[in-house]
């Protein structure tokens, strides 16, 4: 019986989703997404691949149906269906043997792509065409996109674009959606001429390959509950917006060519009869650290990879909820990456957080000893440190302990652990359904 569950549960495990992709790297990759019979393949991969580009969707439709006649037409004896056969060839025949001639010449190939999208959310590509030289122009360009990696599907076929004239421009708009987080690098968008009838197509022009960022979709953290005590920040923050709070007085000194009027000190110029000016510090900062500390079960199932990303939907709210404040958000770690930033207090952009977010992966160990002693240099300057994990084990306890001597409190959110003292535990359905969240 426990073998059986032990096979279900691997069965569980498996992204078939994935599966059928293998030839795709890994979701997080930076690297372009392959295809197919790509550049790398065999002379005979790359052959199939032009061929199956030169086809059209009806194209293609019209090969299917051919292949199936021909099996029909075998006997010529007692059916005529070798004619529709040999008619169908003869179209797609000539069709691929005119594309080659059908060079698309004077035309600049642009995509607009914003450069960074959420997770789930719907995201346009916007391909223009523009004639930069004169030359003779066709009467329909084919647009086709670039393979998209297992989690990204296409919504919509792009329509025939029509050609255009030197000096102006025509496009058209395809829409994607990701199903998962990743710094992307697609393909290459393609544009080429269609021959008569629309069953196959010129070489094409292609464009430059496309960066994306799919990014996790911030929780909804509506209040964090954790004492946020300013700190004394030796030299200040350059740059840093006020916020209401009044600056220290540092002291007083002689007056100096190019000081502001309103900094000088009456009552100092009337004791000693010479000019004098305040001088100000504002030095006291709310700066606080973001772990995310999860770490890959033994055997992963699809629940623990949802426990997983909701960790991470978590820390991008966490840290949008801060940013929105006073304090500064210093210091972002994801399972042993330590990424400095400076973000809230009209410095930095939540963007910065989030293109790290968008690379987090489980880590097989982490070595928290190690991590400490990386981050001793930090906790000098910090007030807070806000941590998410998936479970409350003894080494987080020690962590914690060991960030806590250094003066610096901790606050833990378990997301989808039991119940526990010491920590803050928060579904997984409440940071998926999107729930206003108290921690």
């Amino acid at each position: 019986m426990s073998v059986a569950r032990s096979w279900l549960a691997r069965w569980r495990a498996i992204n078939w989703q994935r599966m059928n992709y293998v030839l795709i790297p890994a979701a997080r990759s930076r690297r372009p997404i392959a295809e197919p019979f790509g550049e790398s393949s065999s002379r005979g991969g790359r052959w199939l691949l032009r061929l199956y580009r030169a086809f059209t969707r009806e194209g293609r439709w019209l090969f299917a149906i051919a292949l199936v006649t021909g099996a029909f037409a075998v006997d010529v004896t007692h059916t005529q269906v070798y004619l529709l056969f040999s008619m169908l060839v003869s179209a797609i025949l000539a069709s691929l043997l005119v594309s080659p001639s059908l060079r698309v010449s004077g035309l600049s190939l642009r995509v607009h792509a914003p450069p960074r999208v959420f997770v789930g959310t719907e995201v346009s590509f916007v391909v223009e065409c523009a004639r930069t030289a004169p030359g003779p122009t066709t009467a329909w360009l084919r647009v086709e996109g670039p393979f998209l990696p297992y989690f990204g599907r296409w919504l919509s076929r792009p329509a025939a674009m029509a050609d255009v004239e030197f000096g102006a421009s025509s496009s058209t708009t395809m829409k994607a959606r990701f199903s998962e987080r990743g710094d992307l690098t697609l393909g290459r968008f393609r544009v080429s001429a269609l021959v008569p009838f629309g069953l196959a197509s010129g070489p094409p022009l292609q464009s430059a390959p496309v960066r994306l960022r799919v990014v996790p979709r911030p929780a909804n953290v509506l209040r964090l509950g954790v004492e946020l005590e300013s700190r004394h920040q030796p030299g200040g923050v350059a740059l840093a917006s006020k916020t209401g709070e009044s600056m220290d007085l540092r002291g007083v000194r002689p007056y100096r060519k190019g000081d502001r009027i309103r900094d000088l000190s009456a009552r100092t110029w009337a004791r000693t009869g010479k000019p004098a000016v305040r001088e100000y510090q504002e030095e006291y900062f709310t700066r606080v650290g973001v772990v995310l500390d999860c770490v890959a079960p033994r055997t992963r199932s699809s629940r623990s990879d949802e426990a997983f990303e909701a960790a991470v939907s978590l820390t991008a709210g966490v840290v949008a909820h801060l940013g929105r404040g006073d304090a500064l958000v210093d210091l972002l770690v994801t399972g042993g990456e330590i990424h400095a930033l400076t973000l809230g207090r009209s410095l930095g952009f939540l963007e910065q957080a989030l293109d790290h977010l968008a690379v987090a992966e489980l880590e097989a160990k982490v070595d928290r000893r190690r991590l400490l002693e990386r981050l001793a240099p930090y906790l000098a300057r910090l007030s807070a440190v806000v941590m998410i994990v998936d479970t409350w084990d003894e080494a987080r306890k020690t962590f914690v302990r060991g960030v806590e001597k250094s003066g610096v409190r901790v606050h833990a959110i378990a997301v989808g652990a039991p119940e526990s003292a010491g920590v803050k535990v928060v579904p997984v359905a409440s940071i998926v359904a999107g729930k206003g969240l108290f921690l």
